[in-house]
């Protein structure tokens, strides 16, 4: 292999983990803003703002990955 294959399985692998990682905090954080739901108009106001950064936090960890692998693919790494 050269130096070029093995940065693109090292990518591959740290990104892979990183998503493995990002589900797990994904998850945990709605169960808690789904708790500030339950607790009123002023936490729910809050769990509303979380929401959305939790969404973009999402699509910023998932979208790095993919665009990751399109560049590698497009590559030829």
């Amino acid at each position: 292999m050269n130096f070029f294959s093995n940065v693109a399985a090292m990518i591959a692998s740290i990104t892979t983990q990183l998503q493995g990682i990002a589900i797990g905090v994904i998850v945990l954080c709605l169960v808690v803003v789904g708790f500030m739901f339950l607790f009123g108009e002023g936490p729910s106001r809050a769990a509303k703002r979380w929401l959305g950064w939790i969404v973009l936090g999402a699509v910023i960890v998932f979208g790095a990955a993919t665009i990751a692998q399109t560049i590698q693919t497009t590559a030829g790494f």
